[in-house]
């Protein structure tokens, strides 16, 4: 079974309620060092279908540094994120689904995600340096952060690719990212990553870079974002074994605010079916942002995921014997409760049609719950 890798896509400077505070002094203006930590659990279980019936815990540990300091009257920031995670496996060994059900079910260990610098410029064009997490800017949308189902974080489109992956959770690479900010909401931004698309176990940043370039228009209660991405680096075609193609691919999406605290919110992506598994995507959701408990600032949604096989991927099953349907979809009802500044509860359900796109796999519904800690 091949499984697509998801992204956690977690915000943690911006997410988290409480910070530890450290004065510096930067010639006469005081900067503020930000200190995060946070814990993410998922409790699992699969009710029905899927590869097996039975419960998983799985979970995520981050800290994160941040600091703004001045550099020729201009400010830098410094930031840093760690992760533990741990328990993974449970789409692979328990549902069997390609897209991954939790967007913390990674392979286990603990690594740096994050450490950059990001320098201004100029007044609008600014750079950012060093490990970068692809999905932090790149193919986010931010209503769907509300959901579990990895294929909202980022779509597998994207995630499929490159020898160890584009650059997300839970591994990072390397990167020079570069944006601009207009006038009227418009920005563009690009970056090259250190990435291979068919590697030997290095992953040299002048052997096949991927580069990736995306325009976002903001206008009002709308914000609607396309990007494009290619590997400079070939690798086995699906098609053709003896021949080679490049992975590239583009996607778009928007997002808009419907009326009062309703969100809705489109993505499309393509791949480039000679070499990807997956030839296309599309996902969609509705977020109603507080208002079911009086008391709490709650936040409910649906989505769904639908992740399409290419043609070439079916053909090449046909050839090998093995039945494949056309795609996987994946629909969510999540529920993100606060209670109080510190502890998150959320309760989740899935129902996943055609797990991996292999008939011999029953439909998998799963139900979910995640605990956060934020210190």
């Amino acid at each position: 079974m091949v499984r697509i890798a998801g992204s956690a896509r977690r915000r943690l400077r911006a997410a988290l309620p409480l910070s530890l505070v450290v004065l510096a002094a930067t010639g006469s203006t005081a900067r503020a060092a930000e200190l995060h930590a946070a814990w993410t659990g998922d409790f699992a279980s699969v009710v029905d279908g899927g590869v097996q019936r039975g419960e998983r815990h799985m979970g995520l540990v981050e800290l994160a540094f941040d600091h703004v300091f001045a550099i020729a009257q201009r400010d830098v920031t410094l930031y840093v994120a760690g992760q533990h995670v741990y328990g993974g496996g449970f789409s692979e060994e328990w549902v069997g689904d390609l897209q991954t059900v939790s967007n913390v079910d990674a392979d286990r260990g603990t690594r740096v995600l994050e450490a950059w610098l990001d320098v201004p410029l100029t007044d609008t064009l600014s750079m950012r340096v060093g490990r970068y997490d692809f999905n932090s800017e790149f193919d986010a949308v931010d209503p769907a952060g509300l959901f579990l189902h990895s294929s909202h974080g980022i779509g597998p489109d994207i995630s499929q690719t490159g020898a160890a992956g584009p650059s997300i959770f839970p591994r990072t690479a390397l990167a020079v990212r570069l944006q601009c900010d207009f006038e009227g909401d418009h920005a563009v931004r690009g970056v090259a990553l250190d990435l291979e698309s068919e590697s030997d176990g290095d992953v040299p940043f002048f052997e096949g870079p991927m580069f990736a370039l995306e325009y976002e228009f903001g206008p009002g209660g709308t914000l609607w974002k396309a990007g494009a991405w290619g590997f400079t680096r070939s690798r086995e075609s699906l098609a053709a074994p003896d021949d080679r193609d490049r992975e590239y691919g583009a996607y778009a999406s928007v997002q808009h605010r419907i009326a009062g605290s309703w969100v809705g919110y489109a993505r499309v992506g393509m791949a480039n079916e000679d070499v990807s598994r997956l030839g296309s995507y599309a996902g969609a959701g509705l977020v109603h942002q507080g208002g079911l408990l009086s008391t709490r600032a709650d936040t409910v949604g649906i989505a769904v995921a639908h992740a399409r096989n290419g043609d070439a991927y079916r053909a090449a099953m046909r050839e090998d014997g093995t039945a494949t349907t056309a795609a996987e979809t994946a629909v969510e009802l999540t529920w993100r409760v606060p209670l109080g500044e510190h502890v998150v509860l959320q309760p989740d359900v899935q129902y996943v049609f055609d797990p991996d796109t292999n008939p011999a796999i029953d439909d998998a519904f799963v139900v979910m719950l995640r605990v956060e800690l934020q210190l």
